[in-house]
């Protein structure tokens, strides 16, 4: 089925911005990977090694004193922002709900300022330790760097290796 997303929130630390959120930028799941050359291999050979750092975004059309003030927090603090969407079909006109879950840093680049217009501000969120995704209530994705769980789909990718290590 083609569902298209229809509208969006963000809510960082507890507080709404859907008055305000123009813009999300998922994290992208990606391989960490190293290129081996083994004598044996006839080439060059990509090694997943676990995941790329996961990074994040989002942009607000207001400057929101609430929202800066998740920026710039001493270590080992952290901001969880959750990522609400809503998608209808084209076809048949159900409606899928996405939820995506970040913990993470954080980190405002604000836009120039211009009379007369409305000033962007763009947040970055970096240092991402957790990330979870689900699409209608079911598990897509499901990463928690700290404690090694990378579920893809409903199954942990890593449970074997935790058993191996005693986690």
């Amino acid at each position: 089925m083609t569902h298209i997303l229809r509208k969006f929130n963000a809510h960082v630390d507890g507080y709404s911005t859907h008055l305000e959120i123009e813009k999300i930028t998922p994290p992208l799941v990606r391989d960490q990977v190293e290129a081996i050359k083994a004598g044996g291999l006839l080439g060059e050979l990509d090694v997943p090694l676990g995941v790329q750092k996961l990074e994040a975004g989002l942009m607000v059309n207001s400057r929101n004193k609430l929202l800066m003030g998740k920026a710039g927090l001493t270590p080992g603090k952290s901001t969880r922002v959750t990522f609400r969407g809503v998608s209808v079909s084209e076809i048949d006109g159900s409606q899928q709900d996405e939820v995506l879950i970040i913990q993470g840093r954080l980190n405002v680049d604000s836009n120039d300022w211009q009379a007369q217009s409305k000033t962007d501000t763009d947040y970055k969120i970096g240092s991402i330790t957790y990330y979870k995704h689900l699409i209608d209530g079911q598990l897509v994705y499901e990463i928690d760097l700290l404690n090694m769980i990378g579920v893809v789909d409903g199954v942990d990718q890593w449970a074997d290796i935790r058993g191996g290590l005693g986690l």
